[in-house]
């Protein structure tokens, strides 16, 4: 996680592999425990890649593999 911001309700995510550019993540895609306090700076995240019209974006996202 590059960072997440709960105020602002989205964050970024940056592909360890160097992939997909820097993917966009809103809250609602974010899921568990980490829904409740927010992915933070650093954390390790699985997600799943969806390519829409506006982009490239995060959804189904969970914290370092853990489902808390």
């Amino acid at each position: 996680m590059k960072w997440f911001s709960l105020e602002k309700g989205r964050g970024v995510i940056t592909r360890d592999d160097g992939g997909e550019p820097d993917t966009i993540v809103h809250c609602l895609a974010v899921k568990g425990c980490c829904r409740v306090r927010g992915p933070m700076a650093g954390d390790g995240v699985i997600f799943d890649v969806v390519k829409d019209s506006e982009g490239v974006r995060a959804e189904n996202v969970w914290r370092g593999g853990a489902y808390c």
